[in-house]
C-alpha cells in the first residue's frame, strides 16, 4: 500500500517536472542566435535540459522496472533531430567530445571491474564464450546476408561481389558489443555473481578482439574489390603495434593513478574526470604528430588504454578500493550525458528505410548469440539456469559498432550507403532492447539487488 502510494507520488512529481521542462525547452528553441558565443550558450543550455529530461524520464521508467539507461537513450531519441528536433544535427555532431570523455571514463570503470582472482575461476566459460560467440555470430550473419540478401528490396541492386563484401562487414560488426551499456546496467543493479563477472569480462574482451577481427574483415573486403593482398601484412602489423602501445600506455597511466591516490588523494573524482578527457585528446595528438613528422600514423585506442589502466589499478596496486569508490561518485552524470547523447544520434530514419533487413539481422544475431552462449555453457559445465538466460546479456551495441561502420563507410564507397544505413538501424534496435534484456537476465539469475 505504502509502496504503491510512493510510486504514484513520484510519478506525479516526475510528470509535472517534465511538463515544466518541456515548456522551458520550447522557450529555448524560440531564441534566434547569431554570434558564436550565443550558439555555445544555447548548446550548453540544451545539454543541461537534455540531462534533466533524461534523469526524469529514466526515473519514471524505473518505476516500471526498466533500466535507467533505457530512459536516458529514449530521452535522447525524443530530443534528437529525427523526432522533436530540439537538438539539431549540428548540435549532435558537436557533442562528439562528450562521447570521447564518457567512453574513456567507462573504460576506466570496465578495467576496474575486472578482478584477476575471479577471472581465473571463470577462465573456461569466459574463453569459450569469446571464441564461440565470435565464430557463430559472424558465420550466421555472413551466411544470411550472402544467401538471402537479394530477397530484400533495400539490397536487390547490389552485385554478387558487393553483397559478399557487405556480408563480411555486417558479420564483423555483429560481433561488437557495448561495454558501456553492460557496465551501466550491472552497476545499477549492483549485480554480483558468476553471470555478471562472465558477462563483463566477455563484453570487454570482445571489444578488444573486434578491432583485430574488423581489420582482417576490411583486408578481405579490400581484396574482393581490388584483387590484391599486398596491403594485408602492413595494416595487421601496425594494428598489433597499436594494441601493444595502448596496453603499455594503460599500464603507465594505471601506475600514475595509483601514485596520485597514495600521495595526493585530494579531489580524486575530479582528477579521474579530467584524466579520462586527457587520454582521449592525447591519443588524437599522438596520431597527428606521428603522421605529420614521421609520415605514418599510430593510433592509440583510448578505450583500451583506460581499460588497461583500470585493470592495473584494481589488481596490481593497493589503491583499487579508492579508485572504484571515486568512479562511483561521478558515474551517474557521465552515464546520463553519454547515453542521452547516444540516443540523440541514433538514426530513426535508417530503421524506417531498411527495417525488414535490419530486424531480420537483429534476430539472426540473437540466434548466433544464443547458440554461442549455449555451446560455451555446455562445454564449460555452467549451471543450466545460467546457460538458458546468458544470451540475453550480450545484445547491446553502441559506439564501437557505429565507429567500425563509419570506418568501412570511408574505405568502401561501393557499399557505403548499405553499410551505414543497415548498421545504424541494427544498433538502434539492439541499444533499445539490449539493456532491458540484460536487466531481466540479472534478476532471473538472482544476482541483482531487489528493487
Amino acid at each position: 500500500m505504502n509502496s504503491s502510494y510512493w510510486r504514484r507520488e513520484n510519478l506525479t512529481s516526475y510528470f509535472f517536472a517534465l511538463i515544466i521542462l518541456v515548456i522551458v525547452c520550447f522557450w529555448l528553441k524560440s531564441f534566434h542566435v547569431e554570434s558564436s558565443w550565443q550558439h555555445a550558450g544555447l548548446l550548453n543550455l540544451s545539454v543541461g535540459a537534455l540531462m534533466l529530461a533524461a534523469h526524469i524520464i529514466a526515473r519514471t521508467l524505473k518505476t516500471f522496472r526498466l533500466p535507467l539507461i533505457s530512459g536516458y537513450i529514449f530521452s535522447g531519441i525524443l530530443a534528437g533531430p529525427y523526432v522533436s528536433g530540439f537538438l539539431s544535427f549540428d548540435m549532435v555532431q558537436k557533442m562528439g567530445l562528450i562521447n570521447d570523455l564518457a567512453l574513456s571514463f567507462i573504460g576506466l570503470a570496465a578495467g576496474g571491474s575486472l578482478h584477476v582472482e575471479l577471472l581465473k575461476k571463470r577462465i573456461r566459460p569466459i574463453t569459450f564464450n569469446i571464441v564461440f560467440q565470435a565464430i557463430i555470430i559472424f558465420t550466421t550473419v555472413f551466411l544470411f546476408v550472402q544467401y538471402f540478401g537479394h530477397l530484400y528490396s533495400f539490397t536487390q541492386a547490389v552485385t554478387t561481389v558487393q553483397l559478399t563484401a557487405l556480408a563480411i562487414i555486417l558479420g564483423a560488426t555483429a560481433v561488437a558489443r557495448s561495454p558501456s551499456s553492460a557496465i551501466a546496467v550491472i552497476n545499477e543493479c549492483k549485480a554480483k555473481g558468476p553471470l555478471s563477472e562472465t558477462v563483463l569480462s566477455v563484453t570487454v574482451a570482445i571489444d578488444v578482439l573486434i578491432i583485430i577481427l574488423f581489420t582482417i574483415a576490411m583486408t578481405v573486403v579490400r581484396f574482393l574489390f581490388v584483387q590484391s593482398v599486398d596491403s594485408f601484412h602492413g595494416p595487421f602489423f601496425v594494428l598489433l603495434i597499436e594494441i601493444g602501445l595502448s596496453v603499455f600506455a594503460g599500464i603507465v597511466v594505471g601506475k600514475g593513478i595509483s601514485f596520485f591516490i597514495e600521495h595526493i588523494q585530494d579531489h580524486l573524482p575530479l582528477f579521474l574526470f579530467f584524466l579520462a578527457f586527457g587520454i582521449a585528446r592525447f591519443s588524437l595528438a599522438v596520431s597527428f604528430i606521428m603522421e605529420k613528422y614521421l609520415g605514418f600514423s599510430i593510433y592509440l585506442e583510448p578505450l583500451l588504454i583506460c581499460m588497461s589502466a583500470g585493470f592495473v589499478v584494481q589488481n596490481f596496486t593497493p589503491s583499487g578500493f579508492f579508485f572504484k569508490d571515486s568512479l562511483k561518485k561521478i558515474e551517474i552524470p557521465i552515464y546520463v550525458l553519454f547515453f542521452s547523447v547516444t540516443g540523440s544520434s541514433l538514426n530513426i530514419q535508417a530503421l524506417s528505410v531498411t527495417w525488414p533487413l535490419a530486424l531480420s539481422l537483429v534476430g539472426i544475431r540473437i540466434f548466433g548469440i544464443f547458440a554461442g552462449v549455449g555451446l560455451a555453457g555446455i562445454l564449460s559445465g555452467d549451471l543450466l539456469k545460467y546457460t538458458r538466460i546468458a544470451w540475453m546479456c550480450y545484445i547491446t551495441q553502441a559506439g564501437v559498432t557505429i565507429g567500425l561502420a563509419q570506418l568501412a563507410y570511408r574505405q568502401f564507397p561501393e557499399i557505403a550507403l548499405y553499410i551505414s544505413t543497415v548498421v545504424l538501424a541494427i544498433v538502434l534496435v539492439n541499444e533499445i532492447i539490449g539493456p532491458i534484456a540484460l536487466k531481466i537476465a540479472l534478476h532471473l539469475a538472482g544476482e541483482a539487488d531487489s528493487e
